[in-house]
């Protein structure tokens, strides 16, 4: 080939580079004001789910539609921009996060909403490894969290998330990852505790005051969850006497470095209680003190965790419909038992499971 052929070949090849450079952009634009009218933080859809009969939520025990207590419509004091929302006229819409759709939202109006998250930091205090390194919300959940990916989905844990811990942190082979395999998550280990909101009264509810006992933590429940030993937590509640519990996977933003030891899990003195008695009893009423203790550490949901999970339920025996103000004198103690219990997305764990939490031992 002449010299002067390889020139023209090169104008050329030159050429089509620049037009291909010059093409409008295939890859497709995401609409996320409509993607977002599909998410959960749009439908309510978790709570409804949960709520429902069809799913032995606790609407077996009021009889009466989600709607009758404001749960779904649930929302912070005010919108992004500071003004003030009306309960009864309330839609979700972009501006409960964003003064100016598509600005970057900041941790302050998550926690407006997410009170579980809230309580962690501003009442528990409790420390987590990527927010005492400065790490917010976005560092870690993706667009699609938040916004939805265009799909309905029924409930948070049936979407994946798009948090990953080996997004970020590389398997180390170590004694315990080697034990465990892919057979626990590691949450189940670095997770510090779970937060539950104790005795929700629906009856407050009813007349549009959200009043529980007080938030508990300092335990987790121990659960099987796509294919894996995963933390779990529980949500209490009462209408007209009548007790409910639910149970399901939970994530806390209380991570640890430093992983639970053998002994937290295994026969730990829940475990032990389990074994002796059959019973493990989660939270004990004292009426005089009108006080609440809750069980600590790592508590397995065995197999028959419908006879033998126990509760002290309690009740407001004040004005329900009088604002919500700390009124421990207000609680009086109903019975320990459930009329009603619920877990819809997980499993309890095996009776070979619970085996090898009752053996003590230690790694070497």
């Amino acid at each position: 080939m002449k010299r002067s052929d390889f020139f023209f070949l090169g104008l050329a090849i030159l050429g089509l580079l620049l037009l291909g450079c010059a093409q409008p952009s295939l890859e497709k634009k995401v609409d996320w004001a409509k993607n977002f009218e599909t998410s959960l933080h749009y439908t309510r859809q978790g709570k409804i789910t949960f709520y429902s009969a069809e799913n032995g939520g606790v609407e077996l025990l009021t009889n009466k539609p989600i709607t009758s207590f404001d749960c779904i419509k649930c929302h912070a004091e005010t919108k992004a921009n500071g003004q003030k929302i009306d309960t009864a006229t309330y839609v979700p819409d972009c501006y409960d996060c964003h003064v100016t759709p598509g600005d970057k939202v900041n941790d302050s109006i998550c926690l407006g909403c997410h009170a579980r998250q809230r309580t962690e930091i501003a009442v528990l205090k409790l420390s987590d490894v990527h927010r005492d390194r400065g790490m917010g919300c976005m560092d870690c959940h993706s667009k699609e969290d938040i916004m939805g990916d265009g799909k309905h989905y029924r409930t948070l844990v049936e979407r994946d998330t798009a948090v990953r811990c080996e997004s970020c942190h590389e398997f180390k082979s170590n004694p315990a990852h080697i034990l465990h395999g892919d057979r626990v998550h590691c949450t189940a280990c670095h997770q510090s505790t779970v937060i539950s909101c104790y005795n929700c009264h629906l009856d407050s509810a009813e007349e549009h005051q959200k009043r529980a006992f007080r938030p508990i933590a300092g335990f987790q429940v121990l659960v099987n969850f796509k294919g894996k030993v995963y933390p779990a937590n529980y949500m209490t509640a009462v209408y007209n006497n009548k007790t409910f519990v639910t149970f399901q996977p939970f994530y806390t933003h209380a991570i640890q470095k430093n992983a639970k030891d053998c002994k937290d899990c295994h026969g730990n003195a829940n475990v032990k209680a389990y074994l002796e008695t059959g019973r493990i009893v989660m939270t004990r009423w004292n009426e005089s003190s009108k006080s609440l203790s809750s069980i600590q550490g790592v508590a397995p949901l065995p197999p028959d965790w419908k006879t033998a999970i126990y509760f002290d339920y309690l009740t407001y025996i004040g004005d329900p419909s009088n604002p919500v103000k700390p009124e421990p004198w207000n609680w009086t103690y109903i019975k320990n038992s459930s009329d009603l219990m619920q877990m819809c997305c997980a499993e309890p764990l095996t009776r070979e499971q619970i085996e090898k939490l009752a053996k003590e031992f230690k790694l070497s």
